[in-house]
């Protein structure tokens, strides 16, 4: 398998760290992809351009990193990081791996818009990310789900935090959420976390 992927992308730890916890990161090449330069391998699997996209070794290419996701646990018999099986608890570590997943959306459009020239609605935008992560942060601050087995929403949640400590690492997340930076610390310390960690 291929998983076209840039360093820094918290979608692509994500994906990264659900392999690693499948035991099978090592039947994966890893190719770095610059989606902004539309390479042709990347555009020729995925017209979109998008990453991480994930070519099966039949050709097959799965995008989105939740897809991906799912992909690589049909892999594993007996996997414990989704449940395939439709009820409460798939709905409920979706619905928490929604929620980390909607801290990387934000994290990602506020480090996109820092990149382009100052402007009083864009920085306005940014504010509404950082206070749309703020919000989702209290809330697993306070979540009775926060530790359990890595299952995806954890991971996910794992990786959002790790890109937030990558891109922004002066805003103090940490700051009144001890639950959730005690968690965090022992989750890094995980293969999952600690052999996946984003680079430039």
């Amino acid at each position: 398998m291929k998983l076209f992927m840039v360093g820094a992308s918290p979608y692509a730890r994500k994906v990264r760290a659900v392999a690693v916890t499948l035991g099978i990161a090592d039947r994966i090449e890893l190719v770095i992809a610059n989606p902004h330069e539309r390479p042709p391998e990347l555009v020729r699997h995925n017209p979109l351009s998008k990453v991480p996209t994930l070519v099966a070794d039949d050709g097959t290419a799965i995008i989105d990193s939740l897809s991906i996701c799912e992909y690589l646990a049909e892999l594993v018999e007996g996997q414990s990081v989704i449940p395939f099986t439709p009820g409460e608890e798939r709905r409920q570590i979706l619905f928490r791996h929604d929620l980390a997943h909607g801290i990387m959306d934000c994290a990602v459009i506020r480090r996109v818009e820092s990149l382009k020239a100052q402007e009083p609605d864009r920085a306005d935008w940014m504010a509404r990310q950082v206070a749309t992560i703020g919000r989702v942060l209290d809330w697993f601050e306070t979540s009775d789900r926060l530790d359990g087995p890595m299952t995806l929403d954890r991971l996910t949640l794992a990786a959002a935090l790790g890109f937030l400590d990558f891109r922004f690492p002066d805003d103090g997340w940490r700051e009144g959420r001890p639950r959730l930076a005690d968690w965090y610390a022992e989750a890094a310390k995980l293969p999952a976390l600690a052999e996946t960690e984003p680079f430039a």
